[in-house]
C-alpha cells in the first residue's frame, strides 16, 4: 500500500460522485427523509406528553414566586406520577423508529450499492433475486440496531460500575472518572469496529454473497488477506470527513461570534445553513468511500487485460490465426514414396 493505491482510490471515489451526483443525492434522499421523521416523531411525543401533564392553580402560584425551592417542588408535583407513561411512549417510539431504519436502510443501501456497481462496471457474477439481498440487509441492519442498544446498556453500565465502586471503595474521584472513561473508549472501540463490519458487508451482500452471515465472513476473510487495501479507504475519507468537521465548527464559532451583530435569527438560519451542508459533504463522501471499497475489491483496471485484444494477429501468440501444425504440407516429415 502507498501513494499509488491512496491516488487511486481518491480519484475514483471523487469521479463516481461528480460522474454521477444522483447516487450520492439518492444517499442524502433516504438519510435526510428518515432524520425529518424522526425530528417530527420525537417532537410531537414531547409536545403531546407536555400536554398531557396537569398544572393547577397551586403549581402556578408555586412557579410565579420564582423561588427555586418552591419552584422545585411545583415541577415535582406537575411530573409526579408520568414517568411509566413517559417511558412506555418513549420505547414505543424508539421501536418504531429502528423498524423504519432497518428498513429505510436496507432499500437505500440495495439502490446506492447497485448503482455504484453499475457504474465501476464489477462484475457480480451469478444475479440474486431481487429479495436476497434486502432480506440480507434487513439482517444485517437488525445486527447493527442490536450492536447499538448493547453500546449504549454498556456506556450506562459502565457509569452505574464507576459509581458504585466509587461508593464502596471510596476512591479519589479522578481514579473513578479515569476508569469510567476507559470502558466508555473501550466500548467504542469494539462499537466503531464491529458496525464498520457490518456496514462493510453490505458491499459484499450486493455482489454475490448468499446472505448476511456469507456476507460478514467475506468481510472478514477480504479483512485479513488485503488488510491495508481494505483500511486505506477509511482512512482516507475518515480525514476528509474530519477536516469536513472541523471547517464546519469552525463555521458554526465564526457565526456565533457574529451574533450581537446579525441578530439571533439569522444566527440560527445560519446554523441550520451550517449543519445542513456538514450533513450533505458527509453523505457525499459515504458514497465516494463505498465507491473506493468497490475499486478496492474489483481490483486496478490496468491489471484486467485480455490477450486477444491487444496481440496482433499472425504472431506466435494468437491462437486464433495459428495454422494447424498437424497439416502434412508444412510437417518436417518426409512424405512416404508412393
Amino acid at each position: 500500500m502507498g501513494a499509488p493505491l491512496f491516488s487511486r482510490l481518491l480519484r475514483e471515489g471523487f469521479r463516481v460522485i461528480f460522474r454521477r451526483p444522483s447516487i450520492p443525492l439518492a444517499e442524502v434522499a433516504w438519510r435526510w427523509s428518515f432524520a425529518v421523521a424522526a425530528w417530527f416523531l420525537g417532537l410531537t411525543f414531547l409536545f403531546e406528553y407536555a400536554g398531557t401533564l396537569p398544572v393547577n392553580a397551586l403549581d402556578r402560584l408555586l412557579l410565579g414566586t420564582q423561588q427555586p425551592v418552591l419552584v422545585a417542588r411545583a415541577i415535582h408535583r406537575i411530573f409526579e406520577g408520568s414517568a411509566f407513561r413517559f417511558t412506555k411512549a418513549g420505547i414505543l417510539l424508539a421501536l418504531a423508529l429502528v423498524t423504519a431504519w432497518i428498513i429505510l436502510a436496507a432499500l437505500g443501501r440495495a439502490v446506492t450499492v447497485r448503482s455504484l456497481i453499475e457504474e465501476l462496471d464489477l462484475d457480480t457474477g451469478e444475479r440474486q433475486t431481487v429479495g436476497t439481498p434486502i432480506r440480507s440487509l434487513l439482517g444485517l441492519n437488525f445486527f447493527r440496531a442490536a450492536l447499538t442498544l448493547a453500546a449504549i446498556a454498556a456506556s450506562v453500565g459502565s457509569l452505574l460500575l464507576a459509581s458504585s465502586l466509587w461508593a464502596s471503595t471510596k476512591a479519589s474521584v479522578g481514579d473513578i472518572t479515569r476508569l469510567w472513561f476507559s470502558v466508555l473508549l473501550v466500548t467504542w472501540i469494539a462499537w466503531s469496529g464491529l458496525n464498520w463490519l457490518l456496514s462493510t458487508s453490505a458491499i459484499f451482500v450486493m455482489i454475490g454473497e448468499q446472505g448476511a452471515f456469507e456476507a460478514i465472513t467475506a468481510t472478514v476473510r477480504f479483512s485479513v488477506q488485503r488488510p491495508g487495501a481494505l483500511a486505506a479507504p477509511g482512512l482516507l475519507f475518515g480525514l476528509a470527513h474530519f477536516g469536513a468537521f472541523l471547517f464546519a465548527g469552525g463555521a458554526a464559532v465564526t457565526v456565533l461570534g457574529a451574533a450581537g451583530a446579525i441578530g439571533g435569527r439569522p444566527v440560527l438560519f445560519f446554523e441550520c445553513l451550517i449543519a445542513l451542508a456538514y450533513g450533505a459533504v458527509v453523505d457525499f463522501l459515504r458514497i465516494a468511500r463505498l465507491a473506493a471499497y468497490l475499486a478496492v475489491i474489483r481490483g486496478p483496471a490496468e491489471n484486467v487485460s485480455t490477450e486477444q485484444a491487444i496481440t496482433p494477429p499472425g504472431t506466435p501468440y494468437d491462437r486464433s490465426g495459428a495454422v494447424d501444425p498437424g497439416e502434412l504440407i508444412l510437417s518436417d516429415m518426409p512424405l512416404p514414396a508412393s
